[in-house]
């Protein structure tokens, strides 16, 4: 029987808001349980024919996380699972001072990153295992990436990636011209079958197919041909007298199918200068006819291989609330995916190669590229790129890709951008000889010359050399060793090769490329090679400009261990200036006899200290209401010749009384 109405309770019926409430209440502070859903900085993502999904970006505290009580303790069971991944693989982070940055996505992987020199570029994957119901609804598998890169899963993913290549009619940047067109390295390594002798071959100019190594050099002992064994090198090379990594090398060009390969020491006779000049200035033609280029990313010299076992996934404890053990897995990658939508740029493989300079045009210049990283293998073409975390094959813009897609839209502004994202990262890497500075990129100069037919002027072009001139250093820090000049001249002071320091280039929006207008005029340029290598090492270059020139002041002065410099032009207010390093004042004799004063690049061993100095303010260029131009001081190299010293961006005012002159920049 039912009970009278004025004896029954009311039912409380929760509120959204409170319902909200309670659902908040179950979430961790700290880590939201590891679910994209139901923070207040979750974003909903409309992905293209698939269903909304939600994703979320934390930045935690490292102090935080670290004092997080375990499970038994009543701790929250998603960050101990956070920490347990973060012990696997980061030592010492727990002591730092840092954040964790954590990433997740609804039905996908989850990544967590720490912020620090330490663990740049790194990151640790946590995921579900691929045979058994997910921890949590939200967490996705992943990929499975062998835990040997000379595995036979990993060989069968770089076929499916070659053939993929070949294959697809989209690829016509990847297709190599006609073999009658192809000039072939002057020699190439034989590698047979296991039962055939390895030699060198001189291929006497005709066609074959073959792969070529990119690699660090390091300071292990290196097995190189010379004058005095290239018979020898002729006739037989015992697998076992190669270095580790070019033993690798030599499986891997066998299990593709190939032949032959280029190794640089052992094909190219290392005593022998005009050899080396010749043959060098054919890098650019040797790894884009290449079949395939083995970059040995992770190796940092021959001794270190790049078949090699892999760090292995971890399996994390976790229990969901019924105290079921489930499958919870964590690894280690590196972040080498281009940032964000297609626009984001190529991929970015880890590694001491990614550190030298050679390597960088071995890259661009390559048709189809196999990186082998620590933790996985990448591979891109001139039109796609896949790697094993990520096998589908992406639209991503590639490094092989950055100057055929430049040369194919048939726009010369896009080829000369090409070419200064690409001194900007080559600048950033390391050389072993300090001379090689213009040969290292002589491959992807050529290139830039054939789409342009410009001339090359020591790292500059000349169809572009307004734009090319305005170039600058980047985080200028003092004392710092790199912040100095060289020692030894090695190109022109209005060059970026001059120096060795990172630099950057203006990037100009549209509006301010229509807008931009050149000031100076280009009278003569003279360019003196070093050797067989028209673009490659020079012994003196030099250029005559005619453009508006001012006077001004230059003062310096340190503070908190930084040095700045100032211009002040008269009728203006001060002017920032740009220094290409340290700078130094300097006195020289005019031509009457009579001692001035001037300002140059410093080198190691100067004595630092505060000036006041006359310099000529060069404008280069006009855009959008603003000038743009070179700081100059009088150079010792040759009487009545100027040296770039740095540059500054000012407005149109700063240049209101400046005369139009002939100078020589040298």
């Amino acid at each position: 029987m039912p009970l009278p109405k004025s004896l029954r309770r009311p039912v409380r019926r929760a509120s959204s808001s409170s319902a909200t409430g309670q659902s908040q209440r179950k979430r961790c502070r700290i880590c939201n349980n590891l679910d994209p859903r139901g923070h207040a900085s979750s974003v909903h993502l409309d992905e293209a024919g698939k269903e909304p999904k939600t994703s979320l970006s934390l930045v935690i505290d490292v102090l935080t996380l670290s004092k997080t009580k375990d499970v038994g303790n009543r701790g929250c069971r998603f960050c101990n699972a956070l920490t347990q991944a973060l012990d696997a693989f980061f030592g010492g982070w727990r002591g730092s001072a840092v954040r964790v940055n954590v990433d997740i996505k609804e039905k996908s992987t989850i990544k967590a990153s720490i912020d620090g020199e330490h663990w740049k570029g790194e990151f640790i994957e946590m995921y579900a295992g691929s045979t058994s119901r997910a921890p949590w609804p939200t967490l996705g598998a992943a990929h499975h990436i062998p835990v040997n890169s000379g595995s036979d899963d990993t060989f069968n993913f770089i076929r499916r990636c070659i053939q993929g290549c070949l294959a697809n009619p989209k690829h016509k940047a990847c297709r190599l011209p006609c073999k009658s067109s192809i000039s072939a390295p002057k020699r190439l390594l034989d590698v047979g079958r296991a039962t055939s002798p390895i030699r060198l071959i001189d291929t006497q100019g005709k066609t074959f197919q073959y792969a070529a190594l990119s690699h660090c050099w390091g300071s292990a002992p290196q097995l190189t041909t010379t004058k005095q064994n290239w018979a020898k090198m002729a006739v037989n090379i015992s697998f076992h007298a190669l270095p580790p990594l070019f033993q690798d090398a030599v499986i891997i060009t066998r299990q593709l199918g190939l032949r032959y390969i280029w190794i640089d020491s052992l094909c190219i006779i290392q005593n022998s200068l005009r050899d080396w000049e010749t043959e060098s200035s054919k890098m650019g033609s040797i790894y884009q006819n290449s079949y395939i280029t083995i970059s040995a990313t992770n190796s940092g010299d021959g001794s270190s291989r790049c078949l090699a076992e892999r760090q292995k996934p971890v399996k994390i404890p976790y229990q969901n609330t019924t105290k079921k053990e489930l499958a919870l897995r964590a690894r280690k990658l590196f972040d080498h995916h281009p940032e964000g939508s297609p626009d984001g740029g190529p991929a970015k493989p880890i590694g001491p190669l990614s550190h030298r300079a050679w390597a960088l045009q071995e890259v661009v210049l390559s048709t189809r590229v196999l990186h082998y990283t620590a933790t996985e293998l990448l591979f891109e073409c001139k039109t796609s790129y896949r790697c094993e975390c990520s096998p589908e094959r992406k639209t991503w813009p590639t490094t092989p890709s950055l100057i055929p897609k430049a040369v194919a839209s048939k726009d010369t502004n896009a080829v000369w951008d090409a070419w200064q994202r690409i001194v900007e990262k080559y600048s950033t890497r390391n050389l072993t000889v300090p001379e090689d500075k213009l040969p290292a990129i002589s491959g992807i100069a050529s290139k830039i010359r054939k789409a342009t037919h410009s001339d090359y002027i020591a790292g500059l072009w000349k169809g572009n050399l307004a734009s090319d001139m305005l170039w600058s250093t980047v985080a200028f820090e003092m004392p710092h060793v790199d912040r100095f000049a060289l020692d030894t001249w090695r190109a022109p002071s209005f060059s970026w090769a001059s120096l060795d320091a990172a630099v950057t280039y203006n990037q100009l929006d549209e509006e301010e490329r229509e807008t931009f207008v050149p000031t100076i005029t280009l009278l003569a340029a003279s360019v003196v090679p070093k050797g067989l290598n028209a673009l490659g090492t020079v012994s003196d270059v030099s250029i005559t400009i005619r453009g508006p020139i001012t006077q001004a002041t230059v003062c310096s002065e340190q503070s908190q261990g930084q040095w700045a410099y100032m211009l002040m032009i008269k009728g203006t207010s001060t002017i920032s200036m740009v220094p290409d390093c340290t700078l130094v004042e300097m006195e020289y004799e005019d031509g009457d006899g009579d001692s001035n004063k001037t300002v140059r690049r410093a080198q190691k061993g100067d004595l630092l200290r505060d000036f006041r100095v006359p310099v000529l303010c060069l404008s280069v260029a006009r855009y959008d209401n603003l000038l743009a131009g070179l700081v100059l001081g009088m150079s010792k190299l040759r009487p009545k010749t100027w040296e770039r010293v740095g540059t500054f961006a000012a407005g149109t005012e700063a240049m209101q009384n400046a005369k139009e002159e002939e100078m020589t920049l040298v």
